[in-house]
Order: C-alpha cells, then structure tokens, then sequence
C-alpha cells in the first residue's frame, strides 16, 4: 500500500513543468537520510502518539533553508497525511525514473574472487551493447563460486556457478555413457 502512495507523489512531482526533477531527488535524499539514519528516528515517523506537526518540526524544519520551497510544500503536504515515512521509498522510486529517463542503469557484479577492473568495463560495453541502454558495473566481493552480475532496473542476471558446470558436465557425461 505504501508504495502505491509513493508512486502517486512521484507521478505528480514528475509532471510539474517548472521544476528540476534532479534537484527535488537532491532535496529528499536528504530527508531521507535524515529519517533512516537512526531507528529511533523511524520509530518516531512512525509512531501514531507523535502529532503530524511534530514530526515535520523535528525532520524537516532544520532542513527547510537548504531545500527547495516547492520540496518543502511536498513535505508538509505528506506530514499533515502521516506519510513522512514514504520519504525513502518516494527517492527510490524518483531515482528508478531518472535512471529509465536517461537510460542509464547500475549494476553489481558478485565473486569470490577479486575481478579486474578493465575485464569489469569490457563487460560494461558488451552489456550495453546488448541491452541498448547505458550499464555501469560495481564490483561486490561475496561467497557465490563463481561469477554473478545484476542489473536489477533492466531485469538482466547472468551467473556463472563452477558447481552448475560441474553438474551440467556431469550430466553430459552420464549420457553419453
């Protein structure tokens, strides 16, 4: 239900005309990290005993003279309606939308081992190629034997498990046989 919300504040900051979609991320970013770096602060955003006013003089006041007024509207819109919360997921779903207006996309690439940073921007290039949209790759050290890139935007996964080739091999040997 919460991102349905979300997505209909972001519906309407998308079709203002008169504002830097770019700069509103900006803004929320910061609200949003003001909300989700502590728990205690989102069990206050969330508590139903704080008053809507309380909790946008707590979160958002202090931030008011750095924030764009037309940003600032948005949020004491969302916390007369007790929806200050939906501040993170509203900037993830902002960003999702630059990231398909500018057909730019990230992506994670996932080893046990460390890969090298050219043979990561060769894959770039060749996913790029492939997907038609503009991919960068960020390396993430894990415990998966073998190799596992994701761009979770575009709905890419590829990976390679040196224990699905064993098995596949192995099949193939047993019949053959």
């Amino acid at each position: 239900m919460d991102i349905l919300v979300a997505k209909r504040y972001a519906k309407a900051l998308l079709e203002l005309k008169d504002i830097s979609i770019e700069r509103v991320l900006e803004d929320l970013k910061v609200v949003s990290k003001a909300i989700t770096a502590d728990e205690k602060i989102l069990e206050f955003i969330n508590s139903p005993i704080v008053s809507s006013s309380a909790k946008y003089k707590a979160i958002v006041e202090p931030l008011e003279d750095k924030l764009d007024p037309k940003v600032v509207n948005l949020l004491k819109i969302m916390a007369q309606k007790g929806r200050l919360a939906l501040v993170p997921k509203l900037v993830e779903i902002l960003e999702k939308e630059l990231q398909f207006r500018s057909n730019s996309f990230k992506g994670i690439v996932e080893s046990n081992e460390d890969i090298e940073q050219d043979l990561i921007e060769k894959l770039e290039k060749k996913l790029s190629n492939y997907s038609g949209a503009n991919i960068s790759l960020i390396f993430k050290k894990s415990d998966i034997d073998g190799v596992k890139v994701e761009v979770e935007d575009l709905g890419l996964e590829l990976s390679f498990s040196k224990e699905a080739v064993r098995r596949a091999l192995f099949e193939h040997i047993k019949k053959a046989l």
